[in-house]
């Protein structure tokens, strides 16, 4: 499996002194590059007649990136938006999609559909408690008794 790509230009390099005559060991040591990826710039060289990246193979994206920049900037601009709606407007873009489809591109862009935390509504009433224990419970220190927390 292929870690880096090299440049243009480092394989035309290759190529270049392949074809005036340089072995693979004498390329390799002055490109410090690996011998076998000289061999494999050369043998690819060889076949197709060319030092560009072919395409790689795999099933093409359904969504293109324009569709794809479109969706997670509909959903990062209205939160509670649905699947079922995302799906809706690219349809209307001319792109129908599953749903499925719609929630990976929103996860890989790092949006997750989460249910937001219920938080109490505290009135001014409620605020005037809680400071009103707090400052009686102010120099109280936790004593610590068979285990349990006591007062």
């Amino acid at each position: 499996m292929k870690n880096k790509e090299h440049t243009r230009q480092v394989r035309d390099t290759v190529v270049e002194k392949f074809k005036a005559g340089f072995g693979y060991k004498k390329i390799s040591q002055a490109l410090n590059i690996p011998r076998s990826t000289v061999q494999a710039i050369i043998l690819k060289w060889k076949e197709y007649q060319t030092t560009a990246n072919l395409e790689r193979p795999g099933r093409p994206s359904k969504l293109s990136a324009q569709t794809r920049r479109r969706l997670i900037r509909d959903a990062a601009k209205r939160p509670m938006i649905t699947l079922d709606e995302l799906q809706r407007s690219t349809a209307e873009v001319g792109k129908s999609v599953h749903r499925t489809t719609i929630s990976r591109v929103l996860h890989k862009s790092g949006l997750y559909g989460r249910v937001a935390r219920r938080k109490p509504f505290l009135k001014d009433i409620h605020k005037k408690c809680c400071l009103k224990f707090a400052t009686s419970h102010l120099g109280d220190t936790p004593n610590v008794v068979e285990g349990a927390l006591v007062r």
